[in-house]
């Protein structure tokens, strides 16, 4: 075999165990076995370091012990290249004898080994080419030997991976990271084990590490991703498949799972309308808010979501979803648009039951909220205006009232309300004894409201305080039209009618032509006396028919217009609190009317 034959042998037998240790292994065996043709003229491959270079000086060494060591190295020679030449014609099995009675004659040859172990691969005896190849090393460790051995170990993992013997493989791939740490593709292939032994967490865990030295391969975010929809972790797993598709735009198992996630997403939504429909709402939230998990970036599920929290009067959750949304679309889109709106009711409602519970301070910055946002709603300003009146802050309460007839001059809910915080400026005067300034502001109240009882009432005990009798009769006359079971009226008729009781008092001649007046006045009023503002909370939910999107759709729309009604802090009318104080013992009055 001449020296051309003899490379391109070992070439293509170390290429079959896939030709990463060919070239290696070629060079090695050249350098140990050099040419000793002073022996055997046609064995070329002697292994290098048996050719005496220099005899010791050994007193009991003879010359036929060197002669006898040099025979040995010439037959592991020989016996090395009958086994090239069997490993040539492909008769493996032939060759690992040869081999081994070299290295039964010189157990020193690395190359030995090395061509023993490359036999074994062929043989698919990967625990014996192992063997090789780890003693090999101990006698010379050499990177790329160990770079052969960690491969041999993964073509193992990869035998017992289709075996569905994963202890093994996992077993065979980590002591190939043990000879070559840096190889990607064993990490891989280790992670793939522990998804396969259904050691998820161990598995995230490792992939986690993985990503974070190599934050620019598709595939581990796709690996990850599906770890983290098992888990349940849905909005983790809706950011690993978009980085994928960052990294890698036609990656089909990306796309796979994005269309997946999607259609998750619609159907929870669809469920969460039926759920609202049959007015189950806790588990319509329930259902929307997979929806949001599994799409965090559609913004109408968040503003869906608010929605059902605003009804359940869940405000602080409902902010949250609110402003969320708001972060993540285009200003005046529609998106936008309702979004925006729902949060201002929502800062409304959230008021109107902080005032419910006498948390007025709390209820005012709510308001301050919703104005700030939303200034060209009338409702915030007389909302904010009630909670300003009930902590006494009249100059306030006026200022909203005005600010809200401004934007809607024929307002009767507004026009009540200023003339309700103009007889409270008159109650504060008349207690200061400042009785012409008590008759103004309840003349003002009553040009706003002139069907309020209390209003002439309290005039009427202002201008008999500055002896105006004539006009606070007239006042009490107006007063008793209008409601005569007042009891500070009954009081003030003992003072300016005395020894009358209140029919002598309304059937007078003289009574007759105010309460002409006043009965016009009803009469042609459209006012009515108690105004009601209803509330925005309420909403019947119909049961629609099955796969009907035009009715879910029909439905929503309802439900955005139902839900975009002001709601006000008072069911009602505001009733008067603070009256004018009585000037005489009642028990004094009750004994006049039963005497009369």
């Amino acid at each position: 075999m001449n020296e051309f034959e003899k490379n391109e042998y070992l070439r293509r037998a170390l290429q079959s165990a896939g030709g990463q240790f060919s070239e290696l292994s070629l060079s090695h065996h050249e350098e140990e076995m050099p040419d000793l043709g002073a022996f055997l003229t046609d064995r070329p491959l002697t292994p290098r370091e048996e050719v005496p270079v220099e005899a010791e000086s050994d007193n009991t060494n003879t010359g036929i012990t060197e002669f006898m060591r040099l025979i040995k190295s010439q037959k592991a020679s020989k016996l090395v290249t009958d086994a090239c030449t069997a490993i040539k014609a492909g008769n493996y099995s032939h060759a690992m004898g040869l081999l081994n009675k070299a290295v039964e004659m010189k157990n020193n040859l690395v190359t030995c080994f090395i061509l023993r172990g490359e036999c074994a691969l062929q043989l698919c005896e990967f625990k014996e080419a192992i063997l090789n190849y780890e003693h090999a090393l101990e006698l010379n460790e050499d990177q790329d030997w160990k770079n052969r051995l960690s491969y041999i170990h993964f073509l193992h993992s990869q035998l017992l991976s289709n075996e569905q013997d994963f202890v093994g493989a996992l077993e065979q791939t980590e002591k190939a990271l043990q000879y070559n740490p840096n190889k990607f593709v064993y990490k891989i292939r280790k992670a793939a084990y522990l998804f396969a032994l259904e050691q998820p967490r161990e598995c995230l865990q490792y992939v986690e590490t993985l990503i974070e030295n190599h934050d620019d391969i598709a595939d581990l975010f796709i690996l990850r991703s599906r770890l983290n929809k098992l888990f349940g972790y849905i909005t983790k797993c809706f950011y690993d498949v978009h980085r994928a598709l960052e990294l890698d735009p036609d990656n089909v198992q990306a796309q796979q799972i994005v269309d997946g996630l999607n259609a998750s997403a619609e159907e929870c939504r669809a469920s969460a309308i039926n759920q609202a429909l049959s007015g189950n709402i806790a588990e319509a939230i329930n259902k929307i808010t997979i929806s949001i998990d599994t799409n965090p970036t559609f913004p109408e599920y968040t503003i869906f979501r608010g929605t059902l929290l605003r009804q359940q009067t869940h405000y602080d959750q409902a902010i949250d979803d609110f402003m969320h949304a708001l972060s993540k679309v285009e200003e005046n889109s529609k998106p936008y648009k309702d979004a925006f709106r729902q949060l201002v009711l929502t800062y409304n409602d959230f008021a109107v039951e902080c005032y419910t519970k006498g948390y007025f301070e709390e209820a005012i910055s709510l308001l301050d909220q919703a104005i700030k946002r939303e200034r060209n709603e009338k409702g915030f300003y007389i909302n904010r205006g009630d909670c300003f009146r009930m902590t006494g802050h009249l100059n306030f309460a006026l200022a909203d009232y005005q600010q809200a007839l401004e934007l809607d001059p024929q307002d009767w809910i507004t026009i009540s309300r200023i003339s309700l915080v103009h007889h409270e400026y008159g109650v504060k005067e008349y207690t200061g004894k400042r009785y012409s300034d008590a008759d103004k502001c309840f003349t003002t109240a009553i040009t706003c409201n002139g069907k309020v009882a209390q209003y002439y009432l309290s005039r009427a005990w202002a201008r008999f305080m500055q002896k105006q009798l004539p006009a606070a009769r007239a006042d009490l006359l107006r007063a008793l039209f209008l409601d005569r079971t007042v009891e500070e009226g009954v009081m003030l008729a003992a003072r300016l009618y005395p020894n009358q009781n209140i029919d002598s008092i309304l059937s007078a001649r003289s009574s007759q032509k105010i309460l002409s007046q006043m009965d016009e006045m009803v009469e042609n009023s459209e006012m009515s006396l108690i105004d009601q503002v209803y509330s925005s909370n309420t909403l019947d939910h119909e049961p629609i028919g099955e796969g009907s999107l035009v009715q879910h759709n029909a439905w929503i729309d309802n439900y955005k217009t139902s839900n975009n009604t002001v709601k006000s802090v008072l069911s009602f009318r505001p009733m008067l609190e603070r009256k004018i104080p009585g000037l005489i013992d009642e028990s004094k009055v009750k004994r006049q009317m039963r005497a009369h």
